[in-house]
């Protein structure tokens, strides 16, 4: 039986209540240890206070329960106290990632409903000029105080006596509104219940033992489920100690930071995998991984060479697989009784079976309620007896081990780190040009890469022309575009790309 996470999260505080719970890291200049004097900490009493001085401040404002409050900011403690404090006053929180376009995250504010918003007042700045109509509250990040409104929740001083009991609806209300990972508005929003999120934390639970008072970080965006569950909700749900990784500019001071927090449980996607095993950085795996139990590893497909590697060196991986839609559990593996190549088993709140088509179908309690305002899209993904279609191809074996082959879907790109692009969405962009006939987006090396058909059959074998054409597409499309999403190189073809009967792209023919 899945028990609801904030009825785990109300013992962990009450017998937690002067440990440390949230912690902003900043490296110190030179870059070799933590600069106390910054950021924000919270014990596990300290965190629980500011969540009902923030249901507090949230019912002054006129905000009500089941109402849609978005967080948009880069990781933090008070983005994870925000968190909880619109679970503890029954609000559904709407993750946006803070990294893509103003407009994109404006879009998606407005697509989800919201009427309050949480970022960072830099952020702020530039989505104050944006349309987002349903939006009557912003609230800063930075100090977790209301954005130019006269309102003063002063902060709660006595101390609840334990033990402590956080509010909630039903497990099967809608907890969370997260978007998959796309390139335009297109993204679609995943409706996560508190079931959903509850079972993903105890899948990794059972997997990755969660003994109290000890650290881990959070550095990858909170936005995706993935991070969520995983960086966040999981580890301090069961009594560990968070630190959220502030103003890391190079994969060097990420691992500076890991060196001095010496963190227990990582989850990490595949490129940053590979980051940790460069030469220039693998002198300090050993001082990583001093203390880590378990180096969780999924968002995208995990090279077969790398696992060898990291198996060889004794780093303790546990390759998992998930999709947004099954709060991003679907199955990991165990330190103790890895199979190189699988991503573990399949977890205990899900059923899994393979489809005639080779398709990974799942069922249980990881599975969303559906798509926010999109019946049909979930129609379509969720079919009449409950399975969850993953769109990837993979196989069981005897002992119920998963082994992950590919995408049906093979027009999208998942790149090494674990965002998913539908290339159609950069194409569409690219085609608008006057100068350009057609294109095909592929990725490279974990990069994008477009190969593109001029318009100008004369410009076709210029190389000048092409260089700066090159250039002219380069800095027209990135700028539209996330980070994540962004082309590396342009390449020319002399030839009309290659379609099917119905105009469809041979995609295949193409890398």
């Amino acid at each position: 039986m899945t028990e609801h996470y904030l009825d785990i999260l109300s013992r962990t505080i009450s017998e937690n209540w002067d440990k440390p719970a949230l912690t902003d890291f900043y490296l110190t200049e030179d870059g070799t240890a933590q600069d106390t004097s910054r950021g924000n900490h919270y014990t596990y009493g300290e965190m629980y206070l500011e969540m009902l001085r923030l249901g507090k401040m949230l019912k002054a404002l006129g905000i009500k329960p089941g109402d849609h409050i978005a967080i948009c900011g880069s990781n933090s403690s008070n983005w994870a106290v925000a968190y909880f404090a619109i679970a503890a006053y029954k609000g559904v929180t709407v993750t946006i990632l803070h990294s893509q376009t103003i407009e994109d995250i404006a879009r998606q504010i407005d697509f989800s409903d919201a009427v309050a918003l949480f970022t960072d007042r830099g952020l702020w700045k530039q989505l104050e000029g944006q349309k987002m109509p349903q939006i009557e509250h912003v609230i800063l990040l930075d100090d977790l105080k209301p954005l130019n409104e006269i309102i003063d929740i002063q902060p709660i001083e006595d101390k609840p006596v334990p033990p402590i009991t956080i509010p909630h609806g039903s497990i099967d209300d809608l907890d969370l509104i997260c978007f998959t990972s796309g390139s335009t508005g297109t993204a679609k929003g995943i409706m996560l219940s508190y079931r959903n999120l509850s079972a993903s934390a105890k899948g990794v639970a059972d997997v990755c033992v969660m003994h109290e008072n000890r650290n881990t970080v959070s550095f990858l965006p909170l936005s995706h489920a993935y991070v969520l569950g995983g960086q966040l909700v999981t580890p301090l749900t069961y009594g560990n100690h968070v630190y959220s990784l502030c103003e890391v500019k190079s994969p060097s001071d990420m691992f500076k930071s890991f060196v001095t927090i010496q963190p227990f449980l990582l989850f990490v996607v595949p490129l940053l995998v590979s980051k940790l095993i460069d030469p220039s950085l693998k002198p300090l795996l050993p001082l990583i991984t001093k203390k880590l139990e378990y180096l969780v590893i999924g968002g995208a497909k995990f090279p077969i060479d790398v696992e060898k590697g990291l198996v060889a060196t004794g780093v303790p991986i546990a390759p998992g697989y998930g999709v947004t839609e099954t709060a991003a559990l679907i199955s990991l593996s165990n330190i103790s009784h890895h199979r190189l190549g699988a991503s573990g088993q399949v977890t205990s709140t899900l059923s899994a079976r393979i489809a005639p088509n080779g398709e990974i179908l799942v069922k249980g309690d990881n599975v969303m309620l559906g798509y926010y305002k999109d019946p049909e899209a979930t129609a379509a993904k969720i079919d009449k007896d409950g399975w969850l279609h993953t769109g990837d191809c993979g196989r069981l074996d005897e002992d119920n081990y998963l082994y992950v082959e590919g995408r049906l879907e093979q027009d999208m790109i998942v790149l090494p780190n674990g965002e998913n692009i539908h290339p159609e969405d950069i194409e569409s962009k690219i085609n608008a040009m006057p100068e350009v006939a057609e294109s095909i987006v592929l990725a490279r090396d974990g990069k994008l890469v477009a190969l593109v058909v001029t318009n100008n059959k004369e410009c076709r074998d210029m190389d000048h022309a092409n260089r700066t054409l090159r250039l002219h597409i380069l800095r027209t499309i990135n700028p539209q575009l996330p980070l994540y999403s962004q082309l590396y190189d342009v390449e020319f073809l002399t030839e009309p790309l290659q379609r099917t009967e119905k105009q469809t792209l041979k995609r295949y023919l193409y890398k």
